[in-house]
């Protein structure tokens, strides 16, 4: 095999399969490829969700589709419609498929599993040299989507932390068409925890519990709160457990990858892949491998993912130090947003294609006092983190 490349992807998860599936439609036009990903083998060990915006192809790979979603606080519930963009997943069993059936076909890219990649420096050449544990390669770019192995609490302003299980009821108990997209957890006060339930049938569906709080909780600590949960979910209904998975999300991550040299880029969840104030990262990961996959094959620069605009960043800082500082009044903050936006608003929002209007019904829909309490703190760390060096 030969051993230089065009371009090598470090990590050959969800940002490098989709950017390598966009070089691979180019036939023969792609550059020569190499993807490196530590894992042997890939498993079904994740569920991506997104809201329909009209991508045929993600809306031929989704595996589910809901037109409602429910927003649950003790005893108080409401339905919302969202038919016109509709609430879409896909499990990583039928991404990894797709994308390993499309990057076979092309023979410029090769794809090797269960090699980790140990060093990276540059050669006196300008070309990339790249030490595995099976072996070196030399690579003229480099996408790095791999995540940050040094991470801590303090490196996010928040952090999503879920465990999920998919399940099989005796019983039918589930409405198909009918997400819960929260039912908030009261009992759960370093943060917001939430219960989020997505049937596929009447007797199965994939149920999570998810918390956002200022530190990171591992599988053991979120049972916790999972079991009660399952327990009020389930009652006396039996139920059998299919499948497990456990993720973290950075929210608001104040250490995000850059770098200097137009020839390394870095990509995925921690270089901006995951929306700050929810955790969304499949659409945003794939807009970034369409522009990153065109820019090189039209032989320019590598496309590093694309920085939030001004208002948006602004409102998402805000919003989650809100969360952070006045972690008992999250429930209440989540639910007056749900409740008094338009639906589509709420989805343009979480799908970062708000326009002006969307952004003034949502401060307007927001509890005021809360948010302009936070405003002089939120100004002053402003102030603090420009006085600083940024990291990169």
């Amino acid at each position: 095999m030969d051993k230089h490349f065009t371009l090598a992807i470090l990590g050959g998860g969800c940002a490098g399969l989709s950017l390598a599936m966009r070089l691979a439609e180019a036939g023969t036009s792609a550059p020569s490829t190499l993807i490196l990903e530590k894992n042997a083998n890939y498993s079904n060990d994740r569920t991506w969700c997104f809201w329909d915006e009209g991508n045929p192809e993600l809306k031929n790979w989704a595996e589910h589709a809901w037109s409602n979603f429910k927003i649950i606080n003790g005893t108080s519930t409401f339905t919302k419609n969202c038919v016109d963009h509709a609430y879409l997943m896909l499990t990583a069993k039928k991404f990894y498929a797709a994308a390993i059936a499309k990057i076979a076909l092309n023979k410029q890219i090769t794809l090797l599993n269960d090699h980790e990649t140990k060093e990276v420096t540059k050669l006196d050449n300008q070309t990339w040299r790249i030490v595995t544990n099976h072996g070196t390669f030399t690579a003229d770019k480099i996408v790095d989507t791999r995540p940050d192995h040094q991470v801590t609490n303090d490196d996010s302003l928040l952090w999503q932390s879920f465990i999920g299980i998919d399940v099989e009821t005796a019983t039918d108990m589930f409405v198909e068409d009918t997400f819960v997209l929260m039912d908030f957890d009261a009992s759960f006060t370093e943060g917001l925890g939430f219960i989020y339930v997505l049937p596929t049938t009447k007797n199965k569906a994939l149920v999570e519990y998810t918390v956002f709080s200022k530190n990171i909780l591992l599988p053991h600590q979120l049972e916790v709160y999972f079991k009660p949960a399952l327990t009020k979910y389930f009652k006396k209904t039996q139920y059998k457990t299919l499948r497990t998975e456990y993720g973290r999300l950075p929210m608001g991550y104040q250490k995000t990858r850059v770098s200097n040299d137009p020839n390394y880029v870095y990509a995925g969840l921690f270089a901006g892949g995951a929306r700050p104030s929810s955790g969304y990262a499949f659409q945003r990961i794939q807009h970034w491998a369409k522009s990153c996959a065109s820019a090189l094959l039209s032989n320019q620069s590598l496309v590093a993912p694309k920085k939030d605009t001004a208002i948006l960043s602004i409102m998402d800082a805000i919003f989650l130090n809100v969360l952070k500082s006045n972690p008992r009044s999250s429930i209440f903050v989540f639910y007056t947003f749900f409740s008094n936006c338009n639906t589509n608003t709420i989805i343009r929002f979480l799908s970062d294609h708000a326009n002006l209007r969307d952004y003034l019904s949502i401060v307007i829909a927001m509890p005021t006092l809360i948010f302009l309490k936070e405003l002089p703190s939120y100004v002053f760390k402003r102030i603090v983190r420009r006085n600083h060096d940024p990291i990169s």
